[in-house]
């Protein structure tokens, strides 16, 4: 089941407010907190460059009663919160660093990868998780919008400078064949509508995973985590199979 009515802010240079919860599609959302207009943090400003206007968002927090899903009240175009030069490179973070490599063993040894499998991140920054599978000898591939992408590429780290679409995604398999593992950690919550979320499953092989890193609310809450919540600390990671080939999974 997709929501009827979808927020899409992609392409506009502007936003877009969540009247649908965007995963069940319920209508009643509760407002849970406000913390008024702020604006995106990741676009760097050099110095010494004139000043300028900056666009600022509300940043209301609901929650649907139905699934119990929590989300922000504006869809933002990926190209404002994700622009060209932003700024930040996981690899600068040594919890990050540990908590990928952390994942590879888990699910390397979980699924049993061979050197043939493929594994795709979506989001995938300068190839800091993905490199572990590099490492490990597996097929891989980094999908990253931004020009981070080229610090990757750079590294070794074969990555393709896209926003993840469905589109992408078929020509991810037309190209490069099914995954066996398709990463995305902290970028699932910044793409517009589920069914582009589930479109992941089309890069999929037979009993192939998706591993989702997310944040829990509850853990954000007591350490006292704003909305832009990123901590390794609160990350769980979904290991969901695909037990056939296409939109199959359980």
């Amino acid at each position: 089941m997709f929501p009827n009515k979808v927020a899409r802010a992609a392409g506009t240079g502007a936003s877009a407010p969540i009247e649908n919860c965007q995963i069940c599609g319920h209508d009643q959302l509760e407002t849970v907190l406000s913390l008024g207009y702020m604006p995106p943090v990741n676009q760097m400003v050099s110095i010494g460059e004139a000043e300028r206007q900056q666009p600022w968002f509300p940043t209301s927090l609901l929650r649907c009663p139905e699934c119990e899903l929590v989300q922000l009240g504006l869809a933002v175009d990926p190209i404002i919160i994700f622009p060209p030069e932003y700024p930040y490179t996981s690899g600068t973070t040594r919890i990050l660093r540990d908590n990928f490599a952390d994942l590879y063993a888990e699910s390397s040894k979980m699924l049993g990868l061979g050197k043939e499998d493929l594994i795709v991140d979506i989001g995938s920054n300068d190839g800091t998780l993905i490199s572990n599978y590099k490492n490990g000898g597996h097929r891989i591939l980094g999908i990253e919008p931004t020009e981070v992408a080229k610090i990757a590429n750079e590294r070794g780290i074969h990555t393709i400078q896209r926003y993840f679409t469905p589109e992408v995604a078929h020509e991810v398999k037309e190209k490069y064949g099914a995954a066996k593992v398709v990463t995305a950690a902290n970028c699932f919550a910044h793409i517009e509508d589920d069914k582009t979320r589930s479109d992941t499953f089309d890069l999929f092989s037979y009993g192939g995973a998706n591993i989702v890193a997310a944040d829990h609310r509850a853990q954000a809450a007591r350490r006292g985590d704003g909305l832009q919540a990123g901590d390794a600390r609160s990350q769980h990671q979904y290991a969901r199979r695909s037990h056939r080939a296409g939109r199959g999974h359980q």
